[in-house]
C-alpha cells in the first residue's frame, strides 16, 4: 500500500475583523492610578504593546473600577464579519466549503461550540459541511489547523476549508481591587497570582481572523508543520485556568472571574519550544530554509518584545529588520490575542516578497508548532 501525497494549504483569502472599541496602554494606566508600584506600572509600560481591541465598550471601567461588562459586539459575530470578508475576498463560492474550523481559546459561550454558532449565523455555508471545533489550543492554534487543513484537503481534493479563529479573552481579565500590587520581584510566593491578574488587564486582547484554504491557487502555501507537546511533563502547568471545568466546577477567585495562572518558567520554556520546533521545520525534507535568518518573514508569537529581541537574537534576525516587523507590529498594535496572534500577521497589509517565511507559535498547554510559508514568485498582499 502507497502513502498518497500530501496536500499542502494554499492560502486564497484572509480577512481580519476587530471590535472597535480600542484602548491604549496609558488609557489603561491612567484607569489604574495608584494601584501598581512604580516597578510593576514600567513592566506594562514597556510590553511592546500600545493598543488592544476590546468586546467590551467599557473595558477599563470593568477591571479597575469594577463597573458590569458592557459588549459592543458578540464574540460569534466578529467571527461571522470576518468569516464573510474573507469568503468574498476568495471569490469561493460557500457552496464549496467541505470544511469549517472554528478556533478558540476564549469563546463567547460553552455550548453551542464558536463553529457551531458560526454555521448557525451563516445560512449561505452547507448545512452538511465537516466541522471542527480546535479549542483551547492557546498561542498555538494557528499550526494545528494548517495540519488539519492539509489532511482534509488531502482527503477531499476540489473541497475548501474556512477557518475561523476569534479570540474574546479581555472580559475574563479579572477587577483589580484597591489595595494594591507589586511587580514579581516585589510580592511574595503567594501574592504572585495577583501581579498575574493585573498582567493579564495589559497582555491580552480580542481579534477575528478568518482564512479560506484550497488545495491550489496563486497564494501563499503552508508547508508540514513541525510540532512539540509537554516536552516534559510538567509543561502542562506552566499555566492554567484551573477552575470552571468539570474537576473544579466552581469560580474560585471573589472577583467572580476564572483563574489564570502563570509560572515564572514560562518564558525560557517557550524559548525552548521556539527552537526545537524552528529546527524540525527547517529539517523537513524539501525545506527551502538553512536557518530562520534565510526566511523573507519571520513571523513570531510572543507576549513582550523582551521575549521577540530575545528570539531574533537566537535566530540571527535583527528585531529591526523586515523580516521581524510584522512580529512586532501586531503585538503593539493589537496586543497579545492568542490563537489570532499569527493569523494577524499574515492579514497585515503588507507586500511580503516571493520566497520561504517562518512562523512560529508556542502557548500555554503547553505546545507549540512552527511551519514554513512560501509566497509565490512576485510577491503577495493579502
Amino acid at each position: 500500500m502507497t502513502t498518497a501525497a500530501q496536500t499542502d494549504p494554499v492560502l486564497l483569502a484572509i480577512a481580519a475583523e476587530l471590535p472597535e472599541p480600542a484602548f491604549s496602554t496609558g488609557d489603561l494606566l491612567d484607569a489604574s492610578k495608584g494601584m501598581f508600584s512604580g516597578r510593576l506600572t514600567a513592566m506594562l509600560a514597556t510590553l511592546g504593546i500600545d493598543k488592544r481591541h476590546s468586546v467590551l465598550a467599557n473595558y477599563p471601567d470593568v477591571v479597575f473600577h469594577g463597573a458590569d461588562p458592557r459588549p459592543d459586539t458578540l464574540t460569534a459575530d466578529l467571527a461571522v464579519r470576518s468569516a464573510r470578508t474573507a469568503l468574498a475576498k476568495s471569490g469561493v463560492d460557500p457552496a464549496g466549503i467541505g470544511l469549517v474550523l472554528g478556533v478558540t481559546s476564549s469563546p463567547g459561550r460553552l455550548l453551542p461550540s464558536l463553529v457551531c454558532d458560526v454555521i448557525a449565523r451563516m445560512p449561505e455555508l452547507p448545512r452538511d459541511c465537516a466541522n471542527l471545533a480546535i479549542e483551547y489550543m492557546g498561542c498555538s492554534a494557528m499550526a494545528k489547523v494548517v495540519d488539519t487543513a492539509r489532511w482534509y484537503l488531502t482527503a477531499h481534493p476540489g473541497k475548501k476549508v474556512l477557518a475561523v479563529f476569534t479570540e474574546a479573552i479581555t472580559p475574563l481579565s479579572p477587577p483589580l481591587d484597591r489595595t494594591g500590587y507589586g511587580h514579581f520581584t516585589e510580592v511574595l510566593p503567594e501574592e504572585r497570582q495577583r501581579t498575574v491578574d493585573a498582567l493579564h488587564s495589559f497582555l491580552f486582547a480580542d481579534a477575528s481572523v478568518a482564512m479560506v484554504f484550497g488545495g491550489e491557487g496563486p497564494g501563499p502555501v503552508f508547508g508540514p508543520v513541525a510540532n512539540l507537546t509537554n516536552d516534559l511533563p510538567e509543561d502542562t502547568e506552566l499555566g492554567t485556568v484551573p477552575d470552571g471545568g468539570s474537576d473544579l466546577p466552581v469560580v474560585l477567585a471573589e472577583h467572580g472571574r476564572r483563574l489564570y495562572t502563570l509560572s515564572p518558567e514560562v518564558t525560557p520554556r517557550g524559548g525552548h519550544y521556539a527552537r526545537q520546533t524552528a529546527r524540525a521545520a527547517l529539517a523537513a525534507p524539501g525545506c527551502a530554509l538553512a536557518a530562520p535568518a534565510d526566511a523573507v518573514a519571520l513571523l513570531l508569537h510572543t507576549g513582550s518584545t523582551r521575549i521577540l529581541d530575545s528570539l531574533c537574537a537566537e535566530f540571527g534576525v535583527a528585531s529591526d529588520s523586515p523580516q521581524a516587523a510584522s512580529s512586532y507590529t501586531v503585538l503593539r498594535e493589537y496586543a497579545n490575542t492568542l490563537g489570532c496572534s499569527v493569523p494577524l500577521m499574515l492579514a497585515e497589509d503588507t507586500e511580503r516578497p516571493a520566497g520561504t517565511g517562518l512562523a512560529i507559535a508556542f502557548g500555554l498547554s503547553f505546545s507549540a508548532g512552527a511551519f514554513t510559508v512560501t509566497f509565490p514568485d512576485g510577491g503577495w498582499r493579502p
